[in-house]
């Protein structure tokens, strides 16, 4: 895919002063065309054509996706989670509620919802299990949506562990 002749002096004739996006719009309009913003873009570039704006961001310029401290997004698997701090640093939701409640999660635990509902944030909701646990129960088929159930599948995972571990001495 070649600019024609007349493409490339359009392209000549009207890159000072607009982005490139902008640029490729107008080709294409024009011309009844489809280029892709990067082929204008590339062709720019190899021939040295300057547009003169400056599409660097500035200091103290926010993203257009900038989201304050305790701005919340729910990902795909479901799970919450919450911007603790700048620059963009985000923590499960569950994790910043438990902490602020207990203390500080040790290392090789997690937080599980004990009835598998990751929107239920309370604190009776909540277990630190380790995560060897965690994911022996997960394996075994041992979380549940009943809480009781759970924390019963939970103690049944820690047995499980603690006897491969005693079997391993």
């Amino acid at each position: 895919m070649r600019f024609t002749e007349e493409e490339q002096q359009f392209i000549r004739d009207n890159a000072k002063g607009i982005d490139t996006e902008q640029l490729t719009r107008m080709l294409n309009k024009k011309f009844n065309t489809n280029y892709p913003r990067y082929k204008v873009y590339r062709w720019k570039k190899r021939n040295h054509i300057l547009s003169g704006v400056d599409t660097k961001f500035k200091k103290g310029n926010q993203p257009h996706n900038y989201k304050p401290v305790g701005s919340e997004f729910i990902k795909d698997e479901g799970y919450t989670f919450i911007k603790i701090a700048e620059p963009n640093i985000w923590k499960h939701k569950a994790v910043v509620i438990y902490e602020k409640a207990y203390g500080k999660i040790p290392d090789g635990y997690c937080v599980v919802f004990a009835d598998q509902d990751k929107t239920n944030f309370n604190l009776d909701n909540l277990i630190l299990v380790r995560n060897k646990d965690k994911l022996t129960a997960k394996n075994k088929h041992l979380l549940f949506e009943d809480k009781e159930l759970t924390k019963t599948g939970i103690l049944i995972a820690k047995l499980i562990n603690k006897t491969h571990e005693k079997k391993g001495e």
